[in-house]
């Protein structure tokens, strides 16, 4: 590397005056800079590392709490406890997923939380003795909730339809379950139930009002219409 005195221009090429003043260029060792960036690699290897501490532990714990219980477990228990903490292990790499997915859209990772978390609340409610709280109450209010913090990023971020369509829209869809429950008799709550199922009709019937040309047409391109 060769530099000018004068007006302090490196170049790095066999030239021997500076082309922009045309001084004498002067010769510099210099050591290699240390890059800017991250070392992606090292990185990698080292989340790499933790998601496999993670998971071992993720194995022996619900290994260990799956035996302990089995063990412990007397006819007239009602709960299987391990369960539980089986369950609360697979959300939590569900949750784990959706987050380190940086490419995956907002509606993606809303979705796959909304119906992660109903299943794990209802596996839940089973085994600590099926008092309906999960599918009476908390599976229609989530549904809802998803529903409504998609509005509220459509509104308040102005972000384009078209990246929350078609998870709005299975979302919405999975708001009539509660409903669909409450009528086989599977929960025993119908006012729940009914909001899911109004808030989720009327959510749809706004996609095809108030959508414009070009959401319209992701409709019909997404569902070959």
């Amino acid at each position: 590397m060769k530099r000018c005195e004068q007006c302090g221009v490196k170049v790095d090429n066999p030239i021997e005056y500076c082309p922009l003043c045309h001084a004498m260029l002067v010769r510099e060792d210099t050591k290699p800079e240390a890059p800017s960036y991250p070392n992606s690699a090292a990185q990698a290897e080292k989340y790499n590392i933790i998601f496999r501490i993670l998971l071992f532990l993720s194995i022996t714990v619900g290994s260990v709490c799956l035996t302990i219980n089995l063990l412990t477990y007397r006819t007239h228990d009602t709960i299987l406890w391990s369960i539980l903490v089986i369950a609360g292990i697979l959300y939590m790499w569900a949750a784990i997923g959706t987050a380190i997915r940086r490419h995956a859209k907002l509606g993606y990772n809303i979705m796959v939380q909304v119906v992660s978390l109903s299943a794990m609340l209802w596996i839940t409610d089973y085994f600590a003795g099926d008092n309906g709280w999960a599918v009476n109450y908390v599976i229609p209010a989530l549904f809802v909730i998803a529903m409504l913090s998609i509005t509220i990023i459509i509104i308040v971020k102005r972000v384009d339809l078209n990246s929350f369509i078609l998870y709005f829209l299975l979302i919405a869809l999975l708001g009539f379950i509660p409903i669909i429950l409450w009528t086989v008799g599977i929960s025993t709550v119908r006012w729940p139930a009914v909001v899911s199922a109004l808030y989720s009709a009327i959510s749809l019937v706004s996609i095809f009002i108030f959508a414009d040309n070009a959401t319209k047409m992701e409709l019909k391109k997404r569902f070959h219409i």
